[in-house]
């Protein structure tokens, strides 16, 4: 049978467009939600959905866009289950080659595509028409191979979206290293350049034969000369002044309550925000990596709320406290909002935080309130 062609077909543009909006650095968040969208539009589909992992060895879908949402988000694989196998040996023709998915009690022709995302493991980017037919034999029934080169596309999109946030802070690094140089060769070094011409005119001229040079000519060119030394070393210190300015020593409660306040224009009001009584011993507690994965928690935690929870009040707590012989240090961030489906077991706005407890050795949750959320993000802290 003679694969239908899809209603509309992206041009090359598109996908330009697409990359460049990934490049420019947006909430990933949103970035995968835009690219997941686009991958069922683009393919003509009846839904589109994003399986990554959500803890060793397991995998869940994250984002779904269609009709099969309510089915699918958060609903982990099943562990026998053919796509499940291809993750877990990293088999990505395998992978590659499933044809269908099981949505509920049905069988619905799929096409997967492989995600490689890095540090969070491989994943897949899958999108389902309706009711299956006769299969073509290059790829699943009611897709071409068009389709296949826009899936893979889209998936090569999606890693570098999930990988962009470490590649940028790598180029930054590059971009200050060439800073760094260019300064150092343009001041500094051009500096000392000028003291080298200098003192080899002046010793060309003192054994030079003849008349020697007068002592105001010598004095002269070694006063340049000790003031050009003294030019570059004040070059060197504003250059090493300025990489220390770069990055403020902002405290632990600072850089919350910073967060807290650039969340009040999402939120449409200023968030609650609970420290321990004497927030100064924590903060001289906890690692430096530590803290920063605070900041960015509350900063996710935050952004979720102003996003998904449309509610009228959120209150952020950060404490640190002994289990046993353990030093824990734990984030609560809380709404009222209108809560999430207890079935769903893995959100993509977790995926950040999960992230970063699981560097530490920790964990996070999602817990219902009656009404509203909690994000729990806890870590015990390393031996002192």
């Amino acid at each position: 049978m003679t694969s239908p062609t899809p209603p509309s077909r992206p041009d090359r543009p598109r996908m330009q467009a697409l990359a460049e909006a990934v490049l420019a650095g947006g909430d990933t968040e949103d970035l995968l939600d835009l690219l997941v969208h686009t991958a069922r539009t683009d393919l003509g589909a009846r839904s589109a959905a994003l399986a990554l992992p959500w803890r060793p060895g397991a995998w869940a879908y994250e984002i779904v866009d269609g009709p099969d949402g309510a089915e699918l988000l958060g609903r982990p694989l099943e562990p026998d289950s053919p796509e499940q196998r291809g993750l877990d040996s990293a088999d990505v023709e395998a992978l590659e080659s499933i044809a269908t998915l099981r949505i509920g009690d049905q069988e619905r022709p799929a096409l997967l595509a492989a995600v490689d995302a890095a540090e969070h493991g491989m994943g897949y980017l899958a999108v389902l028409r309706g009711a299956p037919s006769a299969a073509s034999l290059d790829v699943p029934d009611g897709f071409t191979l068009a389709d296949r080169e826009r899936l893979d596309a889209l998936a090569g999109l999606l890693a570098l979206t999930l990988r962009w946030p470490s590649l940028r802070s790598t180029v930054e690094i590059d971009d200050e290293r060439s800073r760094i140089a260019r300064d150092l060769h343009d001041l500094a070094i051009q500096e000392l350049f000028a003291v080298g011409m200098e003192l080899e005119s002046l010793t060309d001229a003192l054994a030079a034969p003849g008349e020697p040079p007068s002592n105001t000519r010598i004095r002269s060119s070694v006063a340049a000369s000790v003031h050009g030394v003294e030019n570059a070393v004040a070059q060197i210190r504003q250059i090493v002044q300025s990489l220390r300015r770069e990055r403020p020593e902002a405290t632990l409660t600072e850089q919350l309550r910073h967060e807290v306040g650039l969340a009040t224009a999402g939120l449409g009001f200023v968030p609650a925000l609970r420290l321990p009584p004497h927030p100064a011993e924590m903060e001289a507690e906890l690692p430096a990596e530590i803290a920063e994965d605070v900041v960015a928690v509350v900063r996710e935690g935050l952004a979720n709320a102003a996003r998904h929870a449309h509610a009228s009040a959120v209150a952020v707590s950060v404490s640190l406290t002994s289990e046993g012989v353990d030093r824990v240090i734990q984030v609560n961030i809380s709404d009222n909002g209108r809560g999430i489906d207890p079935s769903v077991q893995r959100r993509s706005g977790l995926a950040n935080m999960s992230s970063r407890a699981r560097r530490h050795s920790g964990w996070v949750d999602a817990i219902n309130l009656e009404p509203g959320t909690m994000i729990s993000w806890r870590v015990t802290l390393p031996p002192a």
